[in-house]
């Protein structure tokens, strides 16, 4: 799948619907008209929460993972740049791992501390 907006708000609809706002895998707030807006944030009891998104790769494409659907989640920028293109990373004192899902050839990001 290439990866444009069209196509990243088809995916945002696979997994979220026609919901405004969501939460990616750490927990982060996405917001459905931000994708690709690292600057946009809504206020929430007087703290700025940023709210941009943007197509995460579960296994890095830097290391040969694919544009296949089954290798992208919609994520927070944050926590997109915080993963990088690492398949072990830390977010916040978590320590999450990509890992295969038994039987398939497609992955996973698991919490694993």
């Amino acid at each position: 799948m290439k990866i444009t907006k069209t196509n990243a708000l088809r995916l945002w609809t696979q997994h979220f619907g026609n919901k405004q706002f969501a939460k990616d895998f750490h927990g982060n707030l996405m917001c459905r008209s931000a994708y690709g807006n690292g600057k946009f944030y809504i206020v929430k009891k007087g703290k700025k929460i940023f709210c941009g998104w943007n197509i995460h790769h579960i296994f890095p494409s830097s290391i040969g993972g694919k544009n296949d659907e089954a290798n992208l989640l919609c994520t927070n920028m944050i926590t997109n740049s915080l993963a990088g293109n690492k398949v072990t990373f830390h977010i916040d004192g978590n320590i999450y791992q990509v890992h295969r899902i038994s039987g398939t050839s497609n992955h996973e990001i698991k919490r694993v501390k």
